[in-house]
């Protein structure tokens, strides 16, 4: 059960047609569900849709069942509570924050309506694997109608520190229905303990950290970490299609350029876009030597195109964009190329292979598949990852150069290590990246995490009652 389906639904000259969305939590369990069947709960996206849809058409693995919901829940749960409230609280950027009491009320409406929706689908026997912050409370809410359900949740995002964490409004409500669930994963053993920490202080919750368990109102939930995987056999099948090796040889030429550093994301405040750009403009003013020689290939994927705080964003980008290219362009050699853009998957790989270096600096992020997918997309060991220290993916792949992106000389100082690093080390770093992203991969992460669910309900259901005495 998640906020959005892996698809989108395309009218277009009376026909419909349905498409796949590229990334995130959506394209992860797509995967996962083509694989082992099931049914996923979620809203389509769009405003007109089937009730239930069997997915993929014509060879269906498993079913789509989707809530509706109208304009007035986008625009205050999703764009307003989700997006405004919850998003830069939990990546701990309070001045972003915009607490607003009817986008409250509006997000408590929306996860009843998921709820409901669950209550009705799932026969005994069911397990419900809820994903991420849009959809907090709907465990408690199922909780409340069926106690024969297994409940998991998983927190795709960071988990701010308490006293961050303390700035919002329903913050003892939000902790209540995640409370709901048996067992509450997390990317990071840290996100995790800053959970246990508000459950203590703001709910007055037993916890006991040592085993990640936390007791609220006679219940019992578990809250551990799980690091999430990628599917790495589907990007190394991609990485090695002939179209997408032909695709990258064509990216390499027309980029003119003999070493191509490439950074990826959803153009987004918390990813570290503009202290990328002022990093390799750092670089260049360190290290003349390099120009004509260094491009940067920025993908922006457009995102929440219409919340304030990313308008102002892509205007930022834009113009330091624009200013870096005037400032160092010389004899036909421009030093970023600028795509704001969604690939596919096959266009997205063969950028991955193009590359000779990941440039990535979120100022905070759960994990940071991209990291993942680019490791997974070089069997051939020939590149470097440069990683922001504050992904959560910084505490798996410890063999990336790890940076601070809120420092330009050390970013600067990272690219110049990338680009004169020798052969043999470089290849020696991403064949262990390679095995660390194989050894966690997407399966192993959801059999672990449903493995321990399954564990949670089984103790949960066979607990004695708690007794309190004063």
């Amino acid at each position: 059960m998640s906020n959005r389906a892996p698809i989108r639904i395309v009218r277009e000259d009376g026909h419909e047609r349905i498409e796949p969305t590229v990334g995130g939590v959506g394209t992860t369990f797509l995967r996962l569900l083509e694989r082992h069947g099931g049914l996923w709960i979620a809203w389509s996206g769009g405003q007109k849709t089937p009730p239930r849809l069997p997915f993929p058409p014509g060879h269906p693995c498993f079913a789509m069942s989707f809530v509706q919901l109208g304009e007035r829940d986008v625009s205050l749960y999703y764009y307003g509570l989700c997006n405004r409230a919850l998003w830069p609280l939990m990546h701990s950027m309070i001045s972003n924050c915009h607490f607003n009491t009817g986008h409250w009320r509006q997000y408590v409406l929306v996860n009843e309506r998921f709820a409901e929706r669950a209550v009705a689908e799932a026969d005994s026997g069911d397990a419900l694997w809820i994903q991420d912050f849009h959809l907090a409370l709907t465990p408690a809410k199922i909780r409340a109608r069926r106690s024969d359900l297994p409940i998991g949740i998983f927190w795709h995002v960071p988990f701010p520190p308490v006293e961050l964490y303390m700035v919002f409004p329903w913050r003892r409500e939000l902790l209540a229905g995640m409370l709901g669930a048996d067992l509450v994963g997390f990317h990071t053993r840290g996100y995790a303990t800053h959970f246990l920490d508000a459950c203590e202080r703001v709910l007055g919750a037993e916890v006991d950290r040592t085993r990640g368990e936390v007791r609220y109102q006679g219940r019992l939930t578990r809250a551990l970490p799980f690091p999430l995987g990628i599917p790495v056999d589907y990007f190394e099948q991609l990485a090695a299609n002939p179209k997408t090796l032909e695709r990258a040889r064509r990216i390499r030429r027309a980029l003119r350029s003999e070493i191509v550093v490439l950074g990826v994301d959803r153009l987004d405040y918390t990813k570290g876009i503009l202290e990328r750009l002022l990093g390799f403009e750092r670089f260049l003013d360190a290290n003349p030597a390099y120009h004509r020689r260094v491009t940067l290939v920025l993908i922006a994927v457009p995102s929440r195109t219409k919340v304030t705080d990313y308008v102002m964003l892509k205007r930022q980008v834009d113009e330091t964009v624009g200013r870096v290219i005037g400032k160092f362009s010389s004899a036909g050699w421009v030093p970023i190329r600028y795509l704001y853009t969604q690939f596919g998957a096959e266009e997205l790989v063969a950028h991955y292979l193009a590359a000779d270096i990941a440039l990535l600096t979120p100022l905070r992020d759960g994990m940071n598949l991209v990291a993942k997918e680019f490791v997974a997309s070089h069997p051939s060991d020939d590149a470097v990852l440069i990683l922001s220290e504050f992904a959560g993916a910084a505490e798996e792949l410890t063999e990336a150069l790890l940076v601070n992106p809120y420092d330009a000389d050390a970013v600067a100082e990272r690219l110049r290590e990338a680009i004169e690093m020798e052969p043999a080390k470089r290849a020696l770093r991403m064949r262990t990246l390679r095995h660390k992203v194989h050894e966690n991969n997407l399966e192993r992460w959801s059999a672990n995490f449903l493995h321990a669910l399954a564990g949670d309900f089984a103790l949960e259901a066979h607990a004695a009652p708690v007794v309190s005495a004063d």
